[in-house]
């Protein structure tokens, strides 16, 4: 079985260290994350069991990527534990009432403390969690309705990401309410953009 993978999101490099380091002798697999957009970048290129998250954070705060991946199908159901320092007790409670599942005070926490906090935590939600899922198909272009989506969407480089210059997939993701049906979108599988 694999190692659990914990997403720590912390923009202190030195305390970004220490965890990961220390989740990593504990048996994790560890992926670091220096601010929100950068946490957000990492769940769209890889699965993750857990993360860890910072509150306060440049660029995009930690409510507002508890926001973002409690809406996406993709990540919804990714357990968060909120890393956060004393004094931010309203912002821990407006995070958890949002779905993080438990809180951590910085100053207050031992990196053996999260390590052993994370452990039961994946325990309680069932060691991994089980992720829809998802397909990416590569679609052909001039075929079938091609023409047709392609000018319906407003797609500038037909079925070719503009950034990249590279095919986009369909990626299809499982509906939770109705088997067998699939949520779609292009998305380009180098830079993750969506089209």
């Amino acid at each position: 079985m694999d190692a659990p993978a914990i997403l720590v999101v912390e923009d202190t490099e030195l305390l970004r260290k220490i965890y990961t380091d220390r989740l990593n002798q504990d048996g994790y697999e560890t992926v670091g994350a220096a601010d929100g957009l950068e946490a957000l970048a990492v769940l769209r290129s890889r699965t993750v069991d857990l993360i860890l998250l910072d509150l306060i954070m440049p660029k995009m705060s930690g409510l507002e990527v508890i926001d973002t991946v409690k809406k996406d199908p993709r990540t919804k159901n990714i357990p968060i534990l909120i890393l956060s320092n004393l004094g931010q007790e309203s912002d821990i409670e407006l995070g958890l009432g949002m779905g993080a599942v438990d809180y951590l005070i910085k100053n207050e926490a031992k990196p053996a403390d999260v390590s052993e906090k994370i452990r039961i935590t994946l325990d309680l939600m069932g060691s991994r969690m089980v992720q829809s899922d998802s397909f990416k198909l590569a679609v052909k272009d001039r075929e079938a309705d091609a023409d047709r989506f392609i000018e319906h969407q407003g797609l500038i480089r037909r079925f070719w990401c503009p950034a990249c210059e590279i095919e986009l997939n369909l990626e299809l993701l499982p509906k939770s309410d109705k088997p067998g049906w699939y949520d779609a979108h292009l998305i380009c599988p180098m830079c993750d953009k969506e089209f």
